[in-house]
């Protein structure tokens, strides 16, 4: 049986949201690949929309239905029933279910799917799952995750709002490319430090590591080693040359696996949500102008749940207090 799908009211892309991602490209002057990366989306996402609401208006901006007109191949209704019933009484999985039913597994499990039942410990009977794995560092320093976010510029002199409509699209584009943000946090700590630069090259990443490094021994972090991604400039001589002369260990990440270095991407989160998307910025310059005001917010004033709800700084302070010698006065 299939379901009708609500989308949330402040869902990405609702038409609201929708309205918002056109009007930056046909009202503001804004390029597709600025207006992707404002919005988090594929450039293939903001050229459909953008092409619906110039050929439809508001109208071509509204879901659609997916579903087809006739569906000859649909596993049958009946047929559909036992399978659901299988799995509510018998706890079986895809194979064994379409092994007892004639069915391949993968359409057994998009019709589990489709009904919320594609886990088999979503249900009324308690099932051993495994615990997510999640992982601290014990002391300040032990071990510092590196990585950059590539950011779009912003086109000079802002959109309709100061020029009116229609005046923002017929404005010759500008070229802004990227903006660059190299950052490093600190594991235990989650107090990070971080840099808009023009690009990521490996002796651009070898001169923020020498900032960065200095910036956390200034607060007391001795760092013993540090986590990248596998990208070109943390292959680079550049790079290699920096962690040796500031006494730091290189630890790479498992390939295509994000989660190894999480915390950072979960900075990284934060900082689209906070900062760089946080209001319409007219320039480049007013949003780098506010990103110390982020960054020392970040540190000093925002708790975080891992933290116990303390902000970074705090528990930087809290755990170098408590390392003290006895005799410390």
């Amino acid at each position: 049986m299939a379901h009708a799908r609500t989308q949330h009211p402040n869902a990405r892309l609702t038409p609201r949201h929708r309205r918002n991602m056109v009007g930056c490209v046909v009202e503001r002057g804004w390029t597709i690949e600025a207006t992707a990366d404002r919005f988090q989306v594929d450039a293939k996402t903001v050229r459909k929309w953008r092409d619906r609401f110039l050929a439809e208006g508001e109208a071509g901006l509204q879901d659609r239905s997916s579903r087809p007109h006739r569906s000859p191949n649909r596993t049958p209704r009946a047929c559909r029933r036992e399978v659901i019933r299988l799995r509510k009484k018998r706890r079986w999985g895809a194979d064994h279910i379409g092994h007892e039913l004639g069915l391949a597994a993968s359409t057994v499990q998009s019709i589990l799917r489709g009904e919320g039942l594609g886990r088999l410990d979503i249900g009324d009977r308690a099932t051993d799952r495994e615990p997510v794995c999640r992982y601290q560092r014990d002391r300040p320093g032990e071990l510092v995750h590196v990585d950059i976010k590539k950011l779009a510029g912003i086109p000079t002199g802002g959109g309709w709002k100061m020029h009116g409509r229609g005046q923002a699209a017929s404005r010759k584009r500008s070229r802004v490319g990227y903006r660059y943000l190299h950052t490093a946090v600190d594991d235990r700590t989650r107090v990070a430090y971080s840099e808009i630069l023009d690009d990521e090259k490996g002796h651009t990443a070898a001169g923020f590591w020498h900032r960065a490094h200095g910036w956390f021994a200034a607060h007391g972090v001795q760092i013993e080693r540090a986590l990248t991604d596998n990208g070109a400039c943390y292959r680079s001589r550049a790079w290699r040359y920096a962690l040796d002369t500031t006494s730091v260990a290189h630890k790479r990440t498992r390939p295509y696996r994000p989660q190894t270095n999480g915390k950072i991407e979960r900075f990284h989160r934060i900082l689209l949500e906070e900062w760089a998307y946080v209001r319409d910025w007219t320039t480049d310059r007013q949003r780098r102008a506010a990103y110390d005001g982020f960054m020392h917010s970040y540190n000093h004033h925002r708790s975080h749940g891992a933290l116990g709800w303390a902000t970074p700084m705090a528990t930087l302070n809290r755990l170098l207090e408590d390392n003290l010698p006895a005799d410390h006065t």
